[in-house]
């Protein structure tokens, strides 16, 4: 099995985090980890899959928020330790 790479985009609303977040799940290979809404509409969506489909996918997302001037910020990891996912995963809201 590959490792699964992480991908993060923050955004400053919940409503492009929702649609990008649909976006990259229905355009590329990746899967949706975890959305979590932060003070204020940011909220950061965290998606994993292989590399090279998470950094296109970031890209993608990164660039239509871009486009709405709701950005913040973007990152992949490509490699991280399985505790960050158990981390990531585990504060899911219910």
């Amino acid at each position: 099995m590959l490792k699964q790479s992480l991908g993060i985009i923050e955004t400053n609303s919940l409503s492009s985090a929702v649609e990008i977040a649909h976006l990259m799940v229905d355009k590329f290979e990746v899967k949706l980890s975890n959305v979590r809404q932060l003070l204020n509409g940011y909220t950061t969506v965290f998606i994993k899959g292989e590399l090279g489909a998470v950094q296109q996918a970031i890209d993608f997302g990164a660039g239509h928020c871009t486009e709405k001037n709701s950005l913040v910020a973007k990152s992949v990891i490509a490699v991280p330790h399985q505790e960050l996912f158990n981390f990531i995963e585990g504060e899911k809201d219910e």
